[in-house]
């Protein structure tokens, strides 16, 4: 199963990505929806959107 979520590690911040697909997975994209250099607060945010599903 592919996630819908994951963290990019990006300089001293992690950044949570989403996959934005546009119809067919070869048009897919990941697109930042922002950035923390906390690791802590970016896993707490990641780990709530993995648990609403995305909506």
């Amino acid at each position: 199963m592919h996630s819908r979520f994951k963290l990019a590690p990006k300089g001293k911040a992690l950044h949570i990505m989403a996959r934005k697909s546009a119809g067919a997975a070869t048009e897919a994209a990941w697109v930042s929806l922002g950035g923390c250099t906390s690791h802590v607060v970016a896993l707490r945010v990641y780990l709530a959107l993995m648990a609403r599903g995305g909506r």
